[in-house]
């Protein structure tokens, strides 16, 4: 499958705990990331709001 089969399609904003360190002493921090399906998979995939966002303008 390639992307060109299929297109992504957003579903949500979800905010998910992300583990930055292999030891229990430093807590997670949360990260809003983009929840997205693939029209012609099915599949989901989810990418940092940040990265979705990048140099886009911000309406106020």
């Amino acid at each position: 499958m390639s992307d060109d089969d299929g297109y992504w399609r957003f579903c949500a904003i979800v905010e998910r705990e992300v583990i930055t360190t292999p030891t229990v002493t430093a807590p997670p921090h949360t990260e809003r990331a983009v929840l997205e399906q693939h029209t012609d998979s099915g599949e989901y995939r989810l990418r940092p709001l940040d990265d979705v966002t990048d140099g886009a303008e911000r309406i106020t």
